[in-house]
């Protein structure tokens, strides 16, 4: 009995190691396949992320686009302040990128200055030859001008563009001009931040316009050819937008803007008061009046004559030869009333009815 147990126990022995070893070359195996699979699975996310990253950027540059217009439209709706920055609200210089732009402090400051002058003076026309000269020697250059006169004023409206550094100069100057009196206020509008924004979002735009051209020189499908050059000129579209604002903003800081009423108060002149006219002066009067009655009756004349001249050649055409052929019949008549036997007197034969009564 006891021998018949060992046997039992020695076999199930036996096979629970012949269990153990199986399993062990079977998680071998499995590890291999697993770490096979997952070498493949890193080179297909590779394969996904680089497409994605694509896309991303091409995703970003179409909704960047929006979003500078959109921003564009705020900051130059806004009114800033004198000595305020204007600061878009655009966020991220580089796609996928969440931060603001901020200047450095070692950037150059980009400010437009501009100012409103009112200014009243004694002689207008010297003035304005003086404000002429003084834009002139300043470097600058009329932008726009409109002159106006009315009964009570004489003057004009002028916008003149003056360089940035010679801003404040300029406004000295002018206020030395001779003058009654003079109204100045000036404001300056930070751009830097903007200027800054729009430097980094055209390196960008660049950089998505090389890689899309190096995507067109390796496209050989006609839909890729088509997808990608839609995408370049979007790009290429947003790169000279960009392009045109930094040049705007380069010469308006570049310039400074001065907007000029010069004008000149006109006394009102006294009416001269009414004279009767003198005994001489009534009579040239008198003679001037009759003059010109007579005058204008010949006119009248004339006139009439001249309307009358197609009426009369219509008559003389016509009256001429009627009058002549009433003139022969009329010299005809006469001959024919000889030519005929005398009618017998009434009177002459009754008197002979009564003589031969008598006997």
């Amino acid at each position: 009995m006891n021998r018949q147990r060992m046997k039992w126990l020695v076999l199930i022995g036996i096979v629970a190691m012949l269990t153990g070893l199986l399993a062990g070359c079977s998680a071998n195996s499995n590890n291999d396949t697993a770490s096979a699979s997952t070498d493949g699975g890193n080179a297909n996310m590779k394969m996904m992320r680089a497409s994605t990253n694509n896309a991303a950027m091409d995703t970003s540059a179409s909704s960047d686009t929006s979003s500078d217009a959109a921003v564009e439209q705020k900051s130059e709706s806004a009114a800033p302040e004198a000595g305020t920055s204007t600061v878009s609200g655009e966020v991220g210089a580089v796609e996928g990128s969440g931060d603001t732009t901020a200047p450095d402090e070692g950037v150059d400051r980009k400010i437009i200055y501009k100012a409103n002058v009112n200014m009243e003076v004694d002689n207008y026309d010297k003035a304005q030859t003086s404000l002429r000269n003084l834009i002139h020697l300043s470097g600058g250059y009329l932008l726009k001008f409109a002159d106006k006169k009315t009964t009570s004023e004489l003057g004009g409206t002028y916008t003149v563009k003056v360089p940035a550094s010679g801003f404040d100069s300029f406004i000295t100057e002018l206020e030395k001009m001779k003058h009654v009196s003079f109204e100045s206020s000036a404001q300056g509008t930070d751009v830097t931040s903007e200027y800054v924004d729009m430097e980094a979002r055209l390196k960008a735009r660049k950089v998505v316009e090389a890689r899309l051209l190096s995507f067109m020189e390796k496209a050989t499908k006609t839909a890729d050819l088509l997808e990608i050059s839609k995408q370049l000129g979007d790009v290429q579209t947003e790169i000279e937008r960009i392009k045109g604002r930094i040049q705007y903003l380069d010469n308006n800081v570049a310039y400074s803007t001065i907007d000029l009423r010069l004008y000149q108060v006109l006394e009102a002149e006294p009416q001269a008061a009414k004279e009767e006219p003198k005994f001489v002066q009534r009579i040239k009067d008198a003679i001037n009046g009759s003059t010109d009655v007579i005058y204008a009756f010949f006119q009248g004349l004339v006139v009439f004559i001249a309307g009358a001249i197609p009426v009369l050649v219509i008559l003389v055409i016509f009256g001429i030869p009627l009058y002549l052929m009433y003139r022969n019949y009329r010299r005809k008549q006469p001959a024919v009333n000889a030519a005929k036997p005398a009618a017998p007197d009434v009177v002459q034969l009754e008197g002979n009815k009564d003589e031969r009564d008598n006997h």
